[in-house]
């Protein structure tokens, strides 16, 4: 089993290489699992900077005037200074992008925002409660209305269907 999702290797199922990884990207051995990279504009790096590293725990690497690089969950995040290209909340559409944890680290992040103070976009909520699709999310949106998706399955096997089994 990963060391993510200790009773599922999600990573052998989805055909992705593991390697240790700490929590919110800490940690070595980045030359043995695929990182995914994803680029953002933001209005100003100070704010995007704080709401990624204070409310997500992310930490930061490499960083310039017009773009930051963060790691979160294990992936790389790059914040382009570009306020021209902030959309607001309500023209944005379904356009989002997430993680999913495991159901007891997606429960205490509920607890860490909801403590922060932090305003969800969407509240917590379960969804297929009873099924072997059950799953819980909510969504987030940083300070240039970028949505973030944070959800858990109860059955991660079932619910992703490697496949489309």
């Amino acid at each position: 089993p990963s060391a993510i999702f200790p009773k599922l290797d999600c990573f052998q199922a989805l055909g992705i290489k593991r390697y240790t990884l700490g929590p919110h990207g800490t940690g070595s051995g980045v030359n043995e699992r695929h990182i995914f990279h994803l680029s953002i504009p933001v209005s100003d790096l100070a704010p995007a900077k704080r709401f990624y590293v204070e409310v997500l725990g992310a930490r930061t690497g490499r960083e310039n005037d017009e773009w930051l690089d963060i790691l979160l969950w294990g992936h790389q995040i790059t914040l382009q200074r570009r306020p021209e290209e902030v959309v607001p909340l309500e023209r944005q559409g379904k356009r989002h992008f997430g993680v999913i944890l495991p159901w007891v680290e997606w429960e205490h992040e509920v607890a860490r925002i909801r403590a922060l103070g932090v305003p969800f976009v969407s509240e917590p909520a379960v969804l297929l409660s009873g099924t072997s699709e059950e799953q819980a999310k909510f969504y987030l949106q940083d300070t240039s209305h970028n949505v973030i998706e944070v959800k858990a399955y109860r059955n991660l096997a079932d619910t992703v269907r490697v496949g489309g089994k």
